[in-house]
């Protein structure tokens, strides 16, 4: 029966793959990049924990800021330029990481480059819907993240073999990452098209600043999540206090990001059969059992388990989020609609790690007040999800 309706489904348009590639080696880039920035910063740079921390915090929280006015913006003049220009910019910038002198300057580069991802999350989200009916729309996006997470995976590999073979010249790897990042944009400029617009998109451009009232219980949800979705940095550091070896950690990364990539290629479908909230729902309980499980896990193979968990309730999670965003996004308005669902996501992940490192600082049962809280979190999301009547039917209640 599955594979009889799989065979029936109609092929994405060349555009949705064009994006899912772009999405694999921008990862496959910034990945190979990002876990080994810690160590580089410290050990190279002359930083301490402050600079690493100020590292993530400060380029997200600039991401977060540009997507609101990015995606209002894709409304007016289309999607694509913003895309190419948002991928463009993380591509010539992120090499220069092997360049830098100071640990100002790694914030500079960082910054930079989730400054472009700031500005091409929302427009690319955007064209999804401008191109595939809502029948098909969970697994476009579904898609898209599973070759997001794919990319997401093969990256630290990709970097622990060339670190292997090339040892300490991690300034190297950093340079090289123009590579993917130059095929990122031949891929974008050969395969990424808006689709032809019947009339300007008025509707969107008077509503920059502006929220739906459907838009509300979905944003204030998403809200309550993302203070407890902290970085994924903490499950590893996890991993590692309960004695995995530094060694494998990368493995364990590898995981993670395969199990993510092999859900959200389903979940996707999951998300037009069902409505996408009951999906989302479903995803943010299973989040807060691995939370929950990681709390109460005092051996490794158990703590392992948990994170898997938490990486397949990510899978599912992330493709009805954003079948529900367009669902309850205003006519016109769907740039503008996923601009305001980025900056809130981007903009809580300061807090939610700053909260999350302060209750894991707490005594020796710190990291099981962080993960408990966590789970919390995620059962209240989700209780604000399912107790609001403002989704309707717009949020995706199919009869």
């Amino acid at each position: 029966m599955h594979h009889a309706r799989a065979s029936r489904e109609p092929p994405l348009p060349r555009t949705i793959r064009g994006l899912g590639w772009t999405s694999f080696l921008t990862d496959l880039s910034s990945e190979a990049i990002y876990p080994l920035l810690p160590a580089f910063v410290m050990r190279e740079l002359g930083g301490s924990a402050v600079s690493v921390g100020l590292l993530d915090g400060v380029a997200n929280l600039v991401a977060a800021v540009v997507r609101l006015p990015a995606g209002a913006l894709s409304d007016r003049v289309g999607r694509r330029p913003l895309i190419l220009v948002g991928y463009g910019l993380s591509a010539l910038v992120r090499p220069l990481m092997g360049l830098v002198a100071t640990p100002l300057g790694a914030l500079v580069v960082r910054t930079a480059d989730r400054f472009g991802k700031g500005i091409r999350t929302a427009p690319r989200d955007a064209l999804v819907v401008d191109l595939v009916s809502v029948e098909s729309r969970g697994r476009a996006f579904g898609h898209i993240r599973a070759f997001d997470h794919a990319g997401a995976a093969l990256g630290p590999l990709v970097a622990m073999l060339f670190l292997l073979v090339f040892p300490g010249r991690e300034r190297m790897l950093f340079l090289l990452s123009i590579l993917p990042g130059l095929v990122t944009l031949a891929v974008i400029w050969r395969l990424v098209r808006d689709p032809p617009r019947v009339a300007p998109h008025a509707a969107g451009t008077a509503r920059i600043g502006r929220l739906d009232r459907r838009q509300w219980p979905l944003l204030g949800s998403v809200a309550v999540w993302a203070l407890g979705a902290s970085s994924e940095q903490f499950l590893l550091m996890r991993a590692a206090d309960l004695g995995l070896s530094q060694a494998f950690i990368p493995i364990l990364w590898l995981a993670v990001s395969l199990v993510k990539s092999g859900t959200a290629s389903r979940a996707g479908r999951l998300a037009d059969a069902t409505p996408p909230r009951l999906v989302l729902a479903g995803g943010w309980l299973l989040f807060a059992i691995g939370y929950l499980g990681l709390a109460t896990s005092s051996g490794l193979p158990a703590a392992i388990a948990m994170m898997l968990v938490i990486a397949i309730a990510y899978g599912i999670a992330e493709p009805a989020e954003r079948a529900l965003v367009s669902a309850v996004a205003p006519s016109g308005g769907q740039g503008g609609a996923f601009g305001w669902y980025a900056l809130v996501q981007g903009a809580l992940a300061l807090p939610a790690g700053l909260l999350t490192g302060w209750l894991w600082q707490q005594g020796s049962g710190g990291p099981s007040w962080a993960f408990g809280a966590s789970a919390i979190l995620s059962v209240v999301a989700c209780g604000v999800l399912m107790g609001t009547t403002g989704l309707g039917r717009a949020g995706g209640e199919r009869s």
